[in-house]
């Protein structure tokens, strides 16, 4: 039994494709572990016994539950395990945090099951929440602290952000009457705590290797200021990173002392300074790619200005996929998401990584608040173009979803959104199909469009197979899908979308898969 309870809800249905680390709770674990205290850290997606884990957690020692949860589905998850936490422990104080508490933490702290919300990062504020509550101290002067007692409304020592436009280009985040934490020297944290989870439970990719995959944060925040990204709203603007040398260090723990093959580093903003940058790659070429890694967080602008021994040194490194935004293809449309590189470099970065046996993966984004069809079918033509130049190329389209804090998120509202007014709410905001349940500026037959885009995306290209990490099931669709997936992403026809029906039958298969898994396998306690 611990005194601290880390609980990872269900994501949704982004566990049909893979299975990441808990990062950000280990993030939180690390300070109290380092201390000396107990902490179990329970991931609802690798266990099939639940409720019993949690009673095998919690006991007369244990001070407080946290709870991470990101906007959309994730959230009626985080509150299904937050009823309970309360149903067996009514005495035990739940505290949130994440994206979606840092976004919104007044209106989470408001709802009747939540205790505490921390905003910003977690590590320390987090900890010392848990030492006050058990030595009985006050917590009314804890910074970045969001909370609401009995009888009393939701007191705030967060403060309130104000994000203000200094220029076409540039933003300024201040918080008024409040701090919250915003740590610099990562270098100074603890060690991540992989002792609380079983890392043979995680899965990233689908390779024909049979290789252990995890996940790594080298850096947090992003210096880049995209219209439609939550980043710097909840980094305040800030990119903070370990050092090459911590982030090497990183790397050998994890190859060497757990067997880990491949590394997906989920950076917002990967290489930092193009010095750390280079340095990084150095480091990991020395693996003599033994060891394989991607990353989530790279632009085309930084690949396009890179030299060719630079780029050689890119795939000694042991490089297997990279994953850029793109966004779109249409001049007008990139300037008004403030990209700030060009579609031409986006385009030289593909031809000149075209030689090398790397993935990559862009993404683009559909349904920009004032985008016209026609601008969209130019992200189309440009997505298609990047995959003619480059066989190892695929693209992934996502629907634009209004994010708390961006300046997007204005336009927005002035476009027909209407702020959801609570968490249940706000459960609805997912990625696919929140203009089904939201006014928005989008006419039915657009809505259906881009939903069919951003299905289709996921069929189309044969390279996006390996991101189908978790399940045989989406896997064998693909493989009966890919064809006419392939067929209207070439045509742009997205008329008569029956695959609406496909995608939803998937879903529900998955969960009464997973309810029957639950009833015939027996449980074994998760976390130590």
């Amino acid at each position: 039994m611990a005194e601290i309870l880390l609980i990872n809800p269900n994501t949704g249905s982004w566990d049909l494709m893979s299975l990441r680390l808990p990062e950000s709770l280990l993030a939180v674990a690390s300070v109290p572990v380092a201390r000396g205290y107990s902490v179990r850290l329970i991931d609802e997606r690798v266990t099939q016994s639940f409720e019993a884990d949690i009673q095998a957690a919690v006991g007369p020692e244990t001070v407080l539950v946290g709870l991470t949860a990101i906007t959309g589905e994730q959230i009626r998850h985080a509150l299904r395990a937050t009823r309970l936490v309360k149903r067996l422990y009514p005495h035990l104080p739940v505290c949130w945090g994440g994206v979606h508490a840092t976004l919104m933490p007044e209106q989470t702290a408001e709802h009747p099951l939540i205790d505490y919300v921390v905003v910003g990062d977690g590590e320390f504020v987090f900890c010392e929440l848990f030492e006050r509550l058990r030595d009985k101290r006050p917590i009314d002067d804890l910074r970045g602290l969001v909370y609401r007692q009995p009888g009393s409304e939701v007191r705030s020592n967060a403060g309130q952000l104000e994000v203000t436009a200094l220029g076409p280009k540039s933003y300024s985040f201040v918080r008024k009457n409040g701090a919250v934490d915003i740590l610099n020297d990562l270098d100074s944290l603890p060690p991540i705590p992989y002792q609380l989870i079983d890392l043979t439970r995680y899965n990233v990719f689908y390779t024909k290797e049979k290789m252990l995959q995890t996940t790594l944060n080298t850096s947090r925040g992003c210096p880049f200021r995209c219209k439609f990204c939550s980043d710097p709203v909840i980094n305040l603007g800030r990119w903070r990173g370990y050092s090459a040398q911590k982030v090497i260090e990183k790397v050998r723990v994890l190859h060497e002392e757990h067997g880990v093959g491949l590394i997906y580093f989920m950076d917002d903003y990967f290489p930092g300074s193009k010095k750390r940058f280079l340095e990084i790659l150095e480091g990991l070429a020395r693996f003599e790619r033994r060891l394989k890694w991607t990353a989530m967080g790279i632009r085309a602008d930084i690949l396009s200005k890179m030299s060719e021994d630079e780029l050689d040194l890119l795939w000694r490194s042991g490089c297997h996929s990279l994953e850029i935004g793109i966004e779109t293809g249409n001049p007008r449309v990139l300037a008004l998401v403030n990209k700030g590189e060009t579609i031409e470099e986006m385009r030289i970065a593909n031809q000149r990584l075209a030689r090398l046996d790397i993935k990559l993966k862009y993404t683009i984004i559909v349904g920009f608040p004032g985008e016209t069809e026609a601008e969209m079918t130019d992200t189309l033509n440009f997505a298609a173009e990047l995959e003619r130049t480059n066989p190892n190329a695929f693209c992934l389209a996502f629907p634009f979803m209004p994010i708390i804090g961006t300046p997007f998120y204005d336009q927005a509202l002035a476009a027909g959104f209407k702020t959801p007014a609570s968490l249940e709410e706000w459960a609805e905001m997912d990625f696919i199909e929140w203009r089904r349940h939201y006014a928005s500026w989008s006419s039915a037959k657009s809505i259906r469009r881009i939903e069919a885009i951003a299905f289709t995306s996921y069929f189309h290209n044969a390279n996006v197979r390996e991101k189908f990490a978790e399940s045989p099931l989406l896997r064998l669709a693909f493989a009966v899908y890919h064809p006419v997936a392939k067929w209207r992403f070439d045509h742009h026809y997205y008329d008569f979308f029956v695959e609406a029906a496909l995608q939803k039958m998937l879903l529900a298969l998955r969960k009464r898969l997973a309810g029957l898994k639950a009833l015939l396998t027996p449980g074994r306690p998760q976390g130590i």
